[in-house]
């Protein structure tokens, strides 16, 4: 089967019209940038964890955005934001082959409690 695709000439593709690929690339690191936690604290030992890493979302649908830290004590600390059906998914995910502890905190790191 052939198909055709007539292109009337004036009108811009959905990504041309919100800029070049380098205003695009730049538009989503500051979106996941704006995510960044101002710190997080260590679900193992409430030291805090401030070298942070974001992590690729790609195929999390509804997760927005993902930190990790690695903690002085050598635990992994992770952070993520999105709808909260989401965000279980992906913790139940990550802790369904070992011991996770899970918490919760405040963007600026000030109030925090595990579960």
């Amino acid at each position: 089967m052939l198909a055709a695709f007539v292109s009337s000439g004036g009108n811009m593709g959905q990504a041309k019209q919100r800029g070049t690929i380098e205003q695009r690339i730049a538009q989503a690191q500051a979106k996941i940038e704006a995510t960044r936690p101002e710190k997080l604290v260590c679900n193992g030992c409430g030291a805090d964890v401030t070298t942070i890493h974001p992590v690729s979302t790609r195929g999390l649908t509804g997760v927005e955005s993902i930190w990790l830290g690695q903690c002085d004590c050598g635990q992994t600390t992770f952070a993520a934001s999105g709808k909260p059906e989401a965000v279980q998914a992906f913790f139940d995910a990550l802790g369904s082959d070992t011991e996770l502890t899970l918490g919760s905190q405040s963007r600026d790191g000030s109030q925090h409690e595990t579960s």
